[in-house]
């Protein structure tokens, strides 16, 4: 397993605080709440501590054709405006669009989905299980983040996940 992917598993037992993205559009399809943002961040806390990472989601397109999700983890909600504060559980105010979890945010799984081949693996969706609804985010000009109450299937290879070794 690539180095990269550990990183991003441990999340798990986070808590999602937020989606933020300079333009968030926001849509309801039955009971799924859909996203849709060029470069959206997802905002991720340690429960009861200052331990704070922000997911910048971004797309890219091989040679193939297809999309790659590009994921880095970093301390700030960089490119999106934004204000230092001091606070013990919020570092910055963002001045975006935002999505919010106001209960029930704990991240409990983390899987990567994409496809791999001989000599590397390549990412293009993640789901984020938490206690009563799943965070998809597909990869694309314009990247989907979905929530909903039922696991998405059907995503690719698993890359890498909190649940198993690969």
């Amino acid at each position: 397993m690539e180095q990269v992917w550990e990183r991003f598993m441990r999340v798990e037992g986070y808590l999602l605080e937020g989606i933020f993205a300079s333009k968030l559009d926001t849509y309801q399809v039955n009971k799924d709440i859909i996203l849709h943002s060029v470069e959206p961040l997802i905002y991720i806390r340690k429960s009861n501590a200052a331990d704070i990472k922000y997911w910048k989601m971004d797309w890219a397109e091989e040679n193939t054709g297809e999309d790659i999700l590009l994921l880095k983890e970093q301390e700030t909600p960089e490119p999106i405006e934004y204000e230092l504060i001091d606070d013990p559980n919020q570092k910055h105010i963002i001045m975006g669009s935002s999505f919010s979890f106001l209960q029930h945010n704990l991240i409990k799984k983390v899987v990567g989905y994409g496809f791999k081949d001989s000599n590397s693996e390549t990412l293009t969706s993640i789901v984020l299980e938490l206690d009563e609804v799943f965070i998809f985010v597909k990869t694309g000009p314009v990247i989907e983040i979905k929530i909903t109450n039922e696991e998405p299937n059907g995503l690719g290879d698993i890359i890498f996940s909190t649940l198993s070794k690969l």
